[in-house]
C-alpha cells in the first residue's frame, strides 16, 4: 500500500483535471482485481457484495500543492500524505479485505463537497440506515466521534460612495463594529476527552477603491467552526442590530456540526476524541442516516503545511489500529 500511495501522491490533485486522472488510476486498479466500480455523484466508488454493512470514505482533492514527494527517515512527505491519500491507502487496504464494504472516495472535500453532497442523495434508500461509516481523516489513530461544523459567511454593508472628505456613513466602519461586537456573541462549547468550542473568525476583508474615496461597500468573510445547531441562525439574529446584510458563500455544501449519538456504540471504544475541522461525516449521517466515526493515521498540525508527511512506522500502527475499531464497530 505504500506503492499505491506513492502513485497516488504522484497525481497532483488539487484541480478537477487531476481528481479525474486519480480516479482514472483508482478504476484500472480496481478493474485490474475485477472488483465493480462506478462513478456516484462526481464520487469514486468501488463495491464488495450488496448489503453493505461498513462504508469506507476519505477524499482524493488535497489544498494548493505545496510539498514535493520524498521518502526520507521512512516519511513520506508530499501534499496529500496524511490529508488525505494516506488514508485513502489505510481504507483500500482494509476494502479489500472484507466482504459487504463499499468504498467512496470524494473528489472536493477541500472545496466544495458537492460529490459526497450529491452521492448521499443519489444513494438514499439503497444503504441501509445506521450501517457502521468510516471517514479517513488524519486523527493520530484517534476514535473521532464527531467534528465541528464549517461555514464561510459574508456581511457586507452598502452606502452611496463619495468624497472622503464629506464624512458620514462609511460601510467599513459599520464592518468594523460587526467584527469586534460579534466577539461578544455567546458561543457554545461541548466536552468529549477535552473541550471543544464554537468560533467566529474573520478572514478576508474587502473594501475601498481609492484612498480618497468613502467606497460604496465593503464586506468581511468570517471563518465559522461550530460545535452546535443552528450557529447560522444565531449570527443573523446578531447581525440585524446593524446597517448590514449577509449569507452563506455560494457555491459549496457546507458541512454542519455532527457527532454520534450512539451511546452504546461509543462504549465499545477507549480514548475516544472529537476532530477539531471539518469532514464529511456529517452528510452520511444527515442524508444517509449512518453512524459515523472519523479514524486516520498522521496529524491534523501538519495538514495544509509545507512539511506535510506520513510516518511509515504510523502507518503500520494504523493498520493494526483501524481492523480494531472495525471488529468493535461491526459486532451484532
Amino acid at each position: 500500500m505504500i506503492n499505491f500511495l506513492l502513485d497516488l501522491l504522484k497525481i497532483r490533485t488539487d484541480n478537477k483535471e487531476g481528481v479525474l486522472k486519480a480516479f482514472k488510476y483508482l478504476k484500472n486498479y480496481f478493474d485490474n482485481l475485477n472488483i465493480k466500480n462506478s462513478i456516484i455523484g462526481g464520487c469514486f466508488v468501488a463495491y464488495k457484495g450488496e448489503n453493505w454493512d461498513l462504508v469506507l470514505n476519505s477524499h482524493i482533492d488535497t489544498v494548493k500543492f505545496q510539498t514535493p514527494i520524498k521518502l526520507e527517515d521512512n516519511k513520506i512527505y508530499g501534499t496529500g500524505s496524511i490529508d488525505a491519500k494516506g488514508q485513502v491507502a489505510l481504507l483500500v487496504e482494509l476494502f479489500l479485505e472484507r466482504d459487504n464494504c463499499l468504498l467512496v472516495i470524494s473528489p472536493d472535500e477541500e472545496r466544495e463537497s458537492k460529490g459526497i453532497y450529491n452521492f448521499c442523495r443519489l444513494m438514499k434508500n439503497k444503504i441501509r440506515e445506521k450501517t457502521f461509516c468510516i471517514v479517513g481523516e488524519p486523527t493520530d489513530l484517534k476514535v473521532c466521534i464527531g467534528h465541528k461544523g464549517r461555514f464561510e459567511y459574508i456581511v457586507r454593508s452598502y452606502t452611496k460612495p463619495r468624497h472622503a472628505s464629506k464624512g458620514g456613513e462609511n460601510p467599513i466602519d459599520e464592518i468594523a463594529k460587526v467584527i469586534v461586537d460579534i466577539k461578544n456573541l455567546k458561543l457554545e462549547e461541548i466536552k468529549v476527552d477535552k473541550v471543544y468550542r464554537s468560533s467566529i473568525t474573520p478572514t478576508i476583508i474587502k473594501g475601498g477603491l481609492e484612498s480618497n474615496i468613502i467606497p460604496d461597500k465593503a464586506e468581511v468573510l468570517f471563518d465559522v467552526r461550530s460545535v452546535e445547531n443552528n450557529i447560522i441562525e444565531k449570527i443573523e439574529g446578531f447581525i440585524k442590530n446593524y446597517k448590514v446584510k449577509g449569507e452563506l458563500k455560494k457555491g459549496r455544501y457546507f458541512a454542519d456540526f455532527y457527532i454520534l449519538k450512539d451511546k452504546n456504540l461509543i462504549k465499545r471504544f477507549s480514548n475516544i476524541s472529537f476532530f477539531p475541522a471539518t469532514a464529511e461525516a456529517y452528510f452520511f449521517n444527515k442524508i444517509l442516516n449512518l453512524n459515523a466515526i472519523i479514524f486516520g493515521v498522521g496529524s491534523l498540525n501538519l495538514a495544509h503545511t509545507k512539511n506535510e508527511y506520513l510516518d511509515v512506522k504510523e502507518f503500520e500502527k494504523g493498520r493494526k489500529k483501524l481492523r480494531e475499531v472495525v471488529d468493535k464497530i461491526c459486532v451484532e
